[in-house]
């Protein structure tokens, strides 16, 4: 048996890094999937491998930043599965990390409309789906980020959206906790080919910067989306997790308790 035997789960930005890692933990713990991206190719590909896995997998193509395109993704999940177990927030549009006055209005509307809004607006669709079920009840999974909390240079529009997101999921877990519907956020540390193609579109600083900031951590080495970040998405989608809410789960191999 799977630890995911049946859920019908919503994992959103699949064509590459993490999401896609996680869709197919998720598929081999058994899951049935909903996944969405805009790079239809590349999200094919992530639907592939799934099925590859045994899963069920509806492949939606989505860009987040778009109201109507998320109520169709949603709709197209509920019309293929019938219902909604767990939702994984987990795409998120990154600008370019420059100096705060060297950012724009748009590089913020862009993370908010990609980030903020899009999971306050997935967590509102998929809500009327998961409410009063049985046993451990559902999973809403929030992906954030160290940079809300530490003050990293550069990153003054991304710490701020990411900061929001831990407003979000502390709200919702105390409001649809009643509901038997437990919210948590994840703050993953890993490598992934998405963190390489954007680090080469920033400025040598951010670069270099990378280059010790990804294994600045007590285990001393990069962590890998599949095997270490991809298992922990995975437990706060079980039932194992049943007892957790509102909390803000740190899988980046010790990073935060290093940096922090």
């Amino acid at each position: 048996m799977g630890k995911l035997d049946g859920k019908v789960c919503i994992i959103t930005g699949c064509a590459s890094g993490l999401g896609k890692q996680e869709a197919i933990r998720f598929a081999e713990e058994g899951a049935k999937l909903a996944i969405c991206s805009r790079t239809v190719a590349k999200l094919e590909e992530t639907k592939r491998i799934c099925e590859e896995r045994g899963a069920e997998v509806l492949a939606f193509p989505c860009d987040i930043q778009v109201r109507e395109q998320r109520e169709a993704f949603v709709e197209a999940t509920i019309e293929k599965f019938g219902t909604i177990d767990v939702l994984v927030n987990n795409a998120h549009n990154v600008t370019p990390l420059l100096p705060f006055l060297a950012k724009s209005l748009d590089d913020l509307e862009i993370e908010y409309k990609v980030c903020t809004e899009a999971y306050f607006h997935f967590c509102q669709l998929c809500a009327p789906y998961m409410m009063d079920k049985p046993g451990a009840g559902c999973s809403i999974i929030n992906f954030t980020s160290k940079a809300a909390f530490e003050g990293t240079p550069g990153h003054s529009v991304y710490a701020t959206i990411k900061a929001g997101v831990g407003g979000l999921t502390r709200t919702l877990a105390r409001e649809l906790g009643p509901l038997n519907i437990r919210v948590n956020s994840i703050m993953p540390g890993s490598y992934t080919d998405n963190c390489d193609a954007g680090l080469k579109l920033q400025i040598e600083e951010i670069q270099e910067w990378a280059k010790t900031a990804f294994k600045a951590n007590p285990l001393e080495r990069i962590g890998d989306p599949y095997n270490d970040v991809a298992p922990i998405v995975v437990f706060l989608a079980s039932d194992d997790s049943h007892w957790m809410t509102g909390q803000l789960v740190d899988a980046d191999g010790g990073s935060w308790f290093v940096n922090g």
